[in-house]
């Protein structure tokens, strides 16, 4: 949008038009009167504050062009491991801000780092960058998983294996959710823990993961170059399905939670189909990252969390608090 200013008028004189379309008078001098009461700052809206974005200073390099004086600690095939895992998704052949060039070269010499820079800065890549690189190398060295069970990505929508549960008495004889990570033989931990004081934010940093490490180069990067391994990221949040136990305590299957999951997942898989067929009918390729494919790196449940932690956990300062106090996360910080 390069005219703010013409974009805030045609906004009021839209609406301003609306008012005088919907509740009109046949009088007009109150019609005028209206009309430039309405026109007046703090009555219908206040007038725009514009804020310049800085130009920040240029490192100079791209992503294809860091060398190992850049990349402290990575060899040439890490090297070359990390730059194609980046272009996948989270950074395109840009030039780099000076900044994230050097968060990225001292956090791998293993500094600790802060950045602070304005609105606009890319600071989030400017942390994620660096937490690529790691996971890159270390996922190099991970075991190939195991075979996966023919229903882990669709169990939610398969009736008769459900129906197999379920005993004469309609009660579950034992649950019919499938790990969603059951197969894999490398070691599940949390590496990485992103902190975000409100959801919104949690929400707009999941869009950014899921079109770095769930798009479909991403995909055909873990295939071919991690032996199908995955690099995990999840969301634990007062939104994430769904709190509670999967057993009783005497160990029985709870049906109504498994239930109550079964049910939220359909929904989640339908949205994400939804907004796949969006981006190839308009061309809108960002519309499928607003929401999880279940079939990919994104974890999908709180019980699949606490079987196998995520590489990546998302979270926000009360639901971490929470966690670190309760029995059936327990399990996530014991296995990092």
């Amino acid at each position: 949008m390069k005219d703010q200013i013409g974009a805030f008028d045609t906004i009021r004189d839209n609406f301003i038009l609306y008012i005088k379309t919907a509740f009109g008078t046949r009088f007009p001098y109150i019609e005028d009167e209206r009309e430039a009461l309405l026109r007046e700052p703090r009555v219908m809206c206040q007038e725009p504050w514009i804020e310049p974005l800085p130009v920040y200073q240029k490192s100079g390099k791209t992503i294809s062009s860091l060398a190992e004086e850049d990349l402290s600690g990575l060899n040439e095939q890490e090297i070359t491991d990390f730059k194609s895992l980046v272009s996948c998704g989270l950074f395109k052949d840009y030039e780099l801000h000076a900044h994230q060039a050097e968060m990225l070269k001292k956090t791998l010499d293993c500094n600790n780092c802060i950045v602070t820079a304005g609105t606009g800065s890319g600071k989030t890549e400017s942390f994620l960058l660096p937490l690529f690189a790691y996971l890159s190398r270390e996922s190099s060295k991970w075991e190939a998983p195991g075979t996966p069970d023919s229903r882990v990505n669709n169990w939610w929508n398969d009736t008769q294996w459900q129906n197999s549960c379920i005993g004469d008495n309609k009660r579950i004889q034992h649950t019919y959710r499938i790990p969603q990570r059951g197969h894999e033989k490398r070691e599940a931990a949390v590496r990485a823990l992103i902190i975000y004081p409100m959801n919104a934010l949690v929400e707009d940093q999941l869009t950014r993961l899921r079109k770095a490490l769930d798009s479909d180069d991403a995909r055909k990067w873990f295939q071919n170059d991690r032996q199908g391994n995955k690099i995990y990221f999840g969301r634990y949040n007062s939104s994430t399905p769904i709190p509670g136990h999967e057993f009783t305590k005497p160990g029985n299957p709870d049906k109504k939670r498994i239930e109550k999951l079964t049910k939220s997942l359909k929904e989640m898989d339908y949205a994400a189909k939804a907004a796949e067929k969006h981006s190839l009918e308009t061309g809108e390729n960002d519309a499928k990252f607003y929401f999880p494919r279940l079939d990919g790196s994104e974890m999908r449940s709180r019980w699949d969390m606490q079987d196998s932690p995520p590489d990546v956990l998302i979270t926000n300062f009360s639901m971490l608090s929470i966690m670190l106090m309760r029995e059936a996360d327990e399990a996530i910080f014991e296995k990092t």
